[in-house]
Order: structure tokens, then sequence, then C-alpha cells
């Protein structure tokens, strides 16, 4: 029987590790604010307008019940009256006449005549208020009108826009070998032992 031992190569490796570093700053955006510039004047013209409130109060009534009345009114009141006592003396001169054309009849139509002619007029009294009533008193009242107008001025408004400020830094990245491949080759059993 023999026993061999054959030597036999041992390989040993390692894979080379590449590393990767990364620099990320952030990106930054700033905007100042927009320039607003407002003119605008001041004087400007207010006109206000108005009329004078009227109130006006007709009282001539309320006069004319006290007997207080103006000569235009009064000669017309005494023309109306006059008409009316000549019609009613011409319509009683006619009665009258009637009366008097039927006297062959043997009326006593003279006598009757006289005495109506002849009563006094009872006078009478009454009771009444001046005014009359509250009515009497007219009263018309126009209010005054005001009339306002403004002249003001447009204001100017002028607006400028900011451009943003944007920053954006660069991003860097960084390859580098992390570990260095390598392999390495050893024999083992580097002697052969024979028996016999």
């Amino acid at each position: 029987m023999k026993i061999m031992n054959v030597p036999h190569l041992n390989i040993q490796s390692q894979h080379a590790q590449i590393g990767l570093q990364q620099h990320q700053p952030e990106m930054s955006i700033k905007q100042r604010g927009a320039d607003l510039r407002i003119d605008q004047e001041l004087v400007g013209t207010l006109r206000i307008s108005t009329t004078a409130s009227r109130l006006y109060i007709d009282q001539s009534e309320a006069f004319a019940d006290a007997d207080l009345k103006g000569p235009l009114r009064r000669g017309k009141e005494w023309g109306t009256k006059g008409k009316q006592s000549v019609l009613e003396y011409i319509a009683k001169t006619a009665r009258d006449g009637e009366r008097l054309k039927k006297i062959e009849n043997g009326t006593n139509v003279l006598s009757e005549l006289a005495r109506e002619s002849g009563q006094l007029k009872v006078k009478e009294a009454h009771f009444t208020m001046v005014p009359k009533d509250i009515f009497r008193v007219r009263f018309d009242y126009v209010p005054s009108d005001v009339r306002i107008s403004v002249d003001w001025p447009d204001p100017q408004i002028e607006v400028r826009r900011n451009d943003p400020d944007i920053r954006i830094p660069k991003w860097q990245s960084k390859v580098y070998l992390q570990q260095k491949n390598w392999i390495a080759f050893s024999v083992e059993g580097s002697t052969i032992s024979k028996q016999l």
C-alpha cells in the first residue's frame, strides 16, 4: 500500500472595494419683497351747494274766521252777498206781485204783506271757535337740497419687482479605493511520502 500526499495549491483573494463620498449642500432662494410706491396729491376739491329750505304758512282761513279779511276777499264776499240779496229781493217781489194779483178774490193780502214786512228778524246767537279747527292753518314745507361733488385725483401706483437670488452650490462626489484587491497563493503538502 502506498500513501501519497500530493501538494495542492491554495489561492486566497480579496476583491477591491470602492468608496463613494458625496457632498450635497442645500440650495437657497432669497427674494426681497417688491418695492411699492404710491403717490397721490392730497389736494382735492370738495363742493357743497345747498338751497335754502322754505316754509309757507297760510293763515288766511284762520284770520277769516276772526273776520280779519283782506280788501279783495271782503269785496268778493260783499259782491256775492249783494248778488244773493238782489236775487232774493226779485224773488220776493215776484211772489208779492203774484199775491197782489189775487186781491180781487177778497183776500186781505195788503195787511198780510204789511205784517210780514214789519216783523223784526229774530237774532240768533251761535258759539264758535276761532279758528274753527286746526286745519284752517296750512303749512307747506320745501326742504333744502344739498349737492356734494368731490374732485379727488387718482393715486399713482408703481410696483418694482425684485428678482430672486437663487444659489445652487455644486454637488461633489469623490470616488476612492476603500480596499485594494489582492491574491495570495500558497502550496500545501509539499512533501510526498512513499511507503512500499
